[in-house]
């Protein structure tokens, strides 16, 4: 044999081998199909006659389910039918409520302009009961002030009429008084402006005024001032009382307020005059 022969005859050993494990191999793993199958507790035709009969349970519910689903449906779309019929009776309503919502809308608008007319009224007529209700309170107070005038100028022209009484006593006293003084002068040849003599006209305005009844002049011996003069008290026009002087300094002088004489409160400021007339 030659070494060819030896080489093919050894490959077909190993080739022999190699078959031989294979078909152990395949014997070993071999499955027998056919009895998996006819095997009626684990086989596949137990669970094929399983899987039968709850397909024709399954088909059975599902005839049952499509039977009731009919039901269903018929109630459904008889449901459905009574609420179309409820949505197109309410679709009318809402129409309906829409046009009164409408006219609503248009009685607002008309009520919001009226109002506002209203209101415009209403503050004209708030701002005159206003205005009234100032010049009634004004008018009530120019009243009082006038009633309060009235009762003051009663209450002076009272006053003054006892202070005019008083003083008229009192003139026809010093009247008196002067007539016996003057015929008892006369008598004795002495001529009045001698012992006494007047000071000329002037006027002046009061400078200080104190609480213990003297009362500080702008007229002194420049203007002929001397002590016993007497002034004249006045203030717009209103007569205030009468001044006596009783110190004379250059340019001031200061006298004492004659109670008797006095009608009004002198103040800072007051004309003084030497004579009236």
């Amino acid at each position: 044999m030659t070494l060819l022969g030896k080489i093919f005859t050894g490959l077909i050993c190993i080739l022999s081998l190699i078959f031989f494990s294979l078909a152990i191999a395949v014997n070993a793993s071999h499955v027998n199909y056919r009895e998996l199958v006819k095997n009626p507790t684990t086989g596949y035709e137990a669970r094929v006659k399983a899987a039968e009969e709850k397909n024709r349970q399954l088909a059975t519910l599902l005839e049952d389910v499509k039977s009731e689903l009919s039901i269903e449906q018929a109630a459904r779309r008889s449901a459905l039918g009574a609420l179309q019929t409820q949505i197109f009776q309410r679709e009318q309503e809402l129409a309906s409520q829409e046009a009164e919502l409408t006219k609503l809308l248009a009685a607002h608008t008309n009520l919001v302009a009226t109002e506002q007319q209203t209101q415009q009224d209403l503050s004209a007529r708030t701002n005159d009961n206003e205005l009234l209700r100032k010049q009634n309170v004004e008018a009530f107070e120019d009243r009082n002030q006038l009633f309060a005038r009235m009762t003051k100028a009663i209450d002076d022209y009272n006053r003054l009429q006892g202070m005019y009484q008083a003083l008229d006593e009192r003139r026809q006293q010093l009247a008196s008084d002067y007539t016996s003084a003057k015929e008892k002068l006369d008598i004795l040849g002495i001529k009045p402006n001698a012992v006494f003599p007047g000071a000329p006209a002037a006027n002046g305005k009061v400078v200080a005024v104190s609480t213990s009844g003297l009362v500080e002049v702008s007229l002194g011996k420049d203007a002929g001032m001397h002590e016993g003069v007497t002034l004249e008290v006045h203030r717009s026009g209103q007569y205030l009382g009468r001044l006596k002087v009783v110190r004379v300094d250059s340019n001031r002088s200061v006298a004492e307020v004659l109670t008797g004489f006095q009608t009004g409160y002198i103040r800072e400021g007051d004309r003084v005059d030497t004579k009236l007339y």
